[in-house]
């Protein structure tokens, strides 16, 4: 997100309406930044709502990880923390189980509040803002809350593990089940996944909302000023060659396999030894992957550095290759838009969806042929007008959907609950 965008939105500049008393919005941030691109999501959401006008809207800031405080600060964001105890949240979850049995009004007439609402609502708060799709809105009972819908890939690529295993599948399906149909709002990042969300769960097409993702703030606040301090990467990494980027946590269906034989092949067929970083925490594939680079024989040339602080990820970036980001899941993924702020190549999954989103911006994977990827190298290392074609285009498609336009979203949506707001004492 472009920061310096933000500071010239002031709520002054948007048109102003008389409202009797603004809403009051909880906006909830429940992810730590280790998840990498969806707290960063979450962190531009955030900045985002302090830019409507405050005569419409009066946000206060909770977050369930007592880690976030410092980090919202640093942008200006003062908020509350929301912990609970183990005690706590056993009530919620018993609540959530009786709840399953019809017997709302029975529990609200003996025990009033759930511990999560009756501290929100000491706040006087209107309406919960999840800034992710928060296991917490299972606990709106009498609040209204807007939801963020990323993905429905359950549905669309039930194969890996991570949602076959330990009931996920059925997990998930049933949180969406139950929680999509009551939000005020569901924001989404495209038109596919609205569409999606419409067809899985019979939803009402108006309630859906398409915000698109922006570039993570550390990135928009990267400029060429800040380069006279530049962190040498391959120094750093003892990485003497030539490098692509993938940063992304280390699940299955992020496919950091096809990287590495993609990068096997381009040796092999075209001589050209191209290293990897990938930066990211394990979710359980790690080990595959090590054992992986061993096999191939690419252990002197791909380095994985586990999570990565905000201010090192834009060196990774201007100074790799290009990003490589063979997943399956989207439609849209926060590292191309990075990318295509920072002025990097993208090589991205040719799949519906995500090939939408980088349109011409970057050059397509066959998912199933990782010579595609090796043959795109190539291309990029003895082409230089392609890369800077690439490069070019991902700015310009960066520029189609402003901040602005983002801002007026979450307007529309809080107009439209503030004229119901008033129905009611």
């Amino acid at each position: 997100m472009n920061t310096d965008v933000l500071r010239e939105i002031s709520p002054g500049s948007m048109q102003s309406t008389p409202y009797a008393r603004p809403v009051r919005v909880a906006v909830l941030l429940d992810d730590h930044i280790s998840i990498g691109g969806g707290f960063q999501q979450s962190l531009n959401a955030a900045l985002l709502i302090q830019h409507i006008e405050p005569s419409l809207v009066s946000p206060v800031f909770f977050t369930t990880h007592r880690d976030n405080i410092h980090i919202l600060e640093k942008f200006g964001i003062n908020a509350h923390y929301l912990g609970f105890s183990w005690f706590e949240r056993r009530r919620l979850d018993c609540r959530r189980f009786l709840r399953s049995f019809h017997l709302t009004r029975l529990i609200r007439k003996s025990v009033g509040l759930n511990v999560l609402e009756s501290r929100l609502k000491r706040h006087s708060i209107d309406i919960v803002y999840f800034l992710s799709p928060s296991f917490h809105a299972r606990d709106m009972e009498s609040l209204n809350f807007i939801f963020v819908l990323w993905d429905l890939c359950l549905r669309d690529q039930p194969e890996f593990p991570e949602i076959r295993e330990n009931s996920n599948f059925e997990i998930m399906d049933c949180f969406y089940s139950s929680v999509l149909p009551k939000a005020t709002a569901i924001l989404v990042d495209s038109s596919l996944a609205r569409q999606s969300a419409v067809q899985r769960y019979g939803l009402d097409i108006n309630r859906i909302h398409v915000m698109p993702f922006s570039p993570a703030a550390r990135v928009s606040a990267f400029s060429d000023e800040r380069q006279d301090v530049c962190l040498d990467i391959s120094i750093k990494y003892q990485i003497d060659c030539p490098y692509v980027f993938y940063p992304a946590q280390f699940w299955a269906h992020k496919n950091h396999a096809y990287l590495l034989h993609g990068l096997k092949l381009l040796e092999s067929i075209y001589g050209v030894k191209v290293g990897a970083i990938f930066a990211g925490a394990d979710k359980g594939n790690l080990s595959y992957i090590k054992r992986l680079v061993i096999s191939l024989g690419l252990s002197e040339r791909v380095r994985t550095t586990g999570f990565v602080p905000d201010d090192e990820i834009p060196h990774l970036y201007v100074q790799s290759l290009a990003l490589v980001m063979p997943t399956y899941f989207g439609p849209t993924n926060l590292p191309p838009l990075e990318a295509f702020a920072l002025g990097v190549p993208v090589l991205y999954s040719d799949l519906p969806g995500l090939r939408d989103q980088v349109q011409d911006a970057a050059l397509l994977l066959d998912l199933q042929d990782p010579s595609t990827m090796a043959k795109h190298i190539i291309a990029l290392i003895e082409d230089h007008d392609l890369r800077s074609r690439l490069i070019s285009a991902g700015r310009i498609l960066l520029r189609g959907f402003t901040e602005s336009q983002r801002i007026s979203v979450l307007e529309d949506v809080f107009k439209k609950f503030y004229h119901k707001r008033i129905c009611w004492e």
